[in-house]
């Protein structure tokens, strides 16, 4: 195996961290010698041991670590938070080699973390399969790089093009537009972000519980869009502003990496016309409705589009 494969498997652990890690970043290690994985580890919750720690921890001959390589998807931090620097930790136990996927552009560490192991005579490979380490993180670089949340745009619409019923003659009931299996995709779906956001229109037709009860894993915390002061207090929503703008910078404020937005309309065009978005998952059900409330304009060619029992699901990435 490669650096690439070893770097892929490193991927392939920091995953089981989504939805868990944030504010954290997921990261994998694995530390090999002559050929061998003789550790492995991921970072498994904020608060907890990092990724390095937990691989080094695996290894039950500490000695073999002098002549091992370790790889990480992401450079190794140099400062202390909950929990000590694990650029000290490969210092201190002498691996010679470290292989690193992409640098972590956290301005706590951004370099800082290479540099530490280098000064210490560590041998540092950097960028190796970089893209897919940024796609993995890509919340957690979008909070630094760009000072806003990770946005992602979700809503379902029938096969004809409609997300909702007419409302002006005040009908208030909910319509499902599609699957059971889709359903309980976007509550797991909801458990991998730190937050969700509807529109107070929405608020008031569909009272949503925005919860992973289909699915285990956390609630994100539930935002609207505020009205004024015509909020409803018993729900458990905190206010935001009506701007998209202004909604987006009160949550990177209180330090919200990823959310969803999931409508209804007027908010979703809020962020479309913004251009504050990164992907959008559309969801087509099966069913045609013939008139309604017809769904945003997609905002881009599908990159990908998965049939899931005759309904349909999209993913649009926003083209920068």
């Amino acid at each position: 195996m490669g650096d690439e494969q070893y770097m892929r498997r490193c991927l392939q652990l920091a995953a089981l961290g989504l939805g868990s890690t944030s504010p954290n970043p997921m990261v994998g290690a694995v530390i090999v010698r002559d050929g061998v994985v003789i550790g492995e580890g991921y970072h498994h919750r904020c608060g907890e041991a990092h990724a390095e720690v937990n691989a080094i921890n695996s290894v039950e001959d500490k000695e073999l670590l002098k002549s091992s390589t370790l790889y990480v998807n992401l450079e190794p931090c140099s400062h202390f938070g909950k929990t000590p620097p694990c650029a000290d930790a490969i210092i201190r136990h002498g691996i010679p080699k470290v292989v690193i996927g992409s640098i972590d552009y956290h301005d706590k560490v951004n370099g800082a973390g290479v540099r530490k192991l280098r000064e210490a005579g560590v041998e540092v490979v950097e960028n190796v399969c970089r893209e897919e380490c940024e796609e993995l993180n890509k919340r957690f670089f979008t909070f630094h790089r760009k000072q806003r949340p990770y946005i992602i745009l979700k809503w379902a619409q029938t096969r004809d093009g409609f997300m909702d019923v007419d409302r002006s003659e005040g009908d208030v009931n909910s319509y499902w537009i599609t699957n059971y299996a889709l359903k309980v995709l976007t509550h797991k779906w909801r458990g991998e972000e730190d937050a969700i956001l509807v529109g107070y229109r929405t608020m008031l037709n569909d009272r949503p519980q925005l919860t992973t009860r289909e699915y285990p894993g956390k609630n994100p915390q539930r935002f609207v869009m505020q009205r004024g002061e015509e909020i409803i207090s018993e729900l458990p929503y905190t206010p935001l502003p009506e701007d998209a703008d202004e909604a987006v910078k009160k949550m990177y404020q209180i330090g919200i990496q990823s959310v969803i937005i999931e409508g209804g309309r007027k908010t979703l065009e809020r962020f479309l016309t913004a251009g504050l978005w990164d992907e959008a998952r559309i969801l087509v059900g099966s069913q045609t409705w013939g008139k309604g409330l017809p769904a945003p304009k997609m905002p881009g060619i599908p990159e990908k589009t998965v049939n899931i029992d005759e309904n349909l699901l999209m993913y649009v990435r926003r083209q920068l």
